[in-house]
């Protein structure tokens, strides 16, 4: 699928949609957990990856401390035997998967992906969920094997876009009457470094009292994170430093493009502890 010079130097699978997949459809354990086995070894395999880390969900989540509602629109209508399968699956992921305890496998591919960009690494982030277009660099869809790139200013508007909607599949509340297209119009010809201030004075004015906590809330449900430090509910103000666009911004919201190498000035100090959880666990 990809030629020998357009080689990744890491994979970076979100698994938790393999697992609930495989589970559907696979009632044997034995061939579930070779089902599994052999859509990672694909995913690399078709994205020319020389290692990989895949992650999976883990225990506690910091977005429920946002809100309990968090997702709370999700009906519960799995057979009995399809949970026993995902929960069999997921025992056997530990063994050789990263658990992203106190947040979500989006996240922990948001932090890999910085690191990845900070080592001056060739990365694809390989899902399904349309979430991980707020990251930029390289994508692989496993279900579409579509693969595609993200420039920094089109991620960058996904993001402020969600902001703006929220999410109905994961219980976001946005903005009352602001869908896709609306919030569209409403970034259409915005600047990018002025696309965080249309986007507050947007919640601003149609909220009124109050606004900045909703937005907060929104905010914080949304954004995938990227370093293992904001992973937790984060303060207006830490957003605020986070998602404004500037000219020297790097990882999920910069002008630094993943395929050309890094100077000193563009690269950030990672904690040695993302560095050995990547290290123990690649494929």
């Amino acid at each position: 699928m990809i030629g020998p010079d357009d080689q990744f130097d890491l994979a970076i699978i979100d698994a938790d949609s393999i697992i609930y997949q495989i589970a559907h459809y696979q009632p044997s354990p034995a061939l579930a957990k070779k089902a599994f086995d052999d859509k990672l070894k694909e995913i690399m395999s078709n994205t020319g990856s020389l290692e990989g880390a895949v992650f999976i969900k883990g225990v506690n989540n910091f977005r429920y401390k946002v809100t309990d509602d968090y997702k709370g629109n999700r009906k519960d209508t799995l057979e009995p035997e399809v949970k026993d399968r995902i929960e069999m699956l997921y025992e056997y992921a530990k063994n050789f998967c990263i658990c992203s305890d106190d947040a979500e496998a989006d996240d922990y591919c948001g932090v890999a992906a910085d690191l990845a960009l900070q080592e001056n690494k060739r990365y694809v982030i390989c899902h399904i969920d349309k979430d991980l277009d707020t990251l930029p660099g390289y994508h692989y869809n496993f279900r579409t094997t579509n693969l595609y790139y993200m420039e920094p200013e089109d991620s960058y508007r996904v993001l402020m876009t969600q902001i703006l909607t929220g999410d109905s599949t994961d219980n976001i509340k946005g903005l009352k009457g602001v869908g896709p297209k609306t919030a569209e119009k409403i970034l259409a010809n915005v600047p990018i470094n002025h696309i965080w201030d249309k986007v507050v004075e947007t919640w601003r004015q149609k909220v009124g009292y109050n606004w900045k906590d909703a937005f907060t809330k929104c905010a914080n449900l949304i954004y995938i994170r990227e370093m293992s430090d904001d992973l937790r509910p984060l303060t207006y103000e830490e957003l605020e430093e986070k998602l404004s666009w500037t000219i020297t911004d790097t990882g999920a919201h910069s002008v630094t493009d993943q395929t050309e190498p890094l100077d000193s000035s563009t690269i950030l100090k990672t904690s040695s502890q993302e560095e050995d959880i990547l290290e123990e666990n690649k494929l």
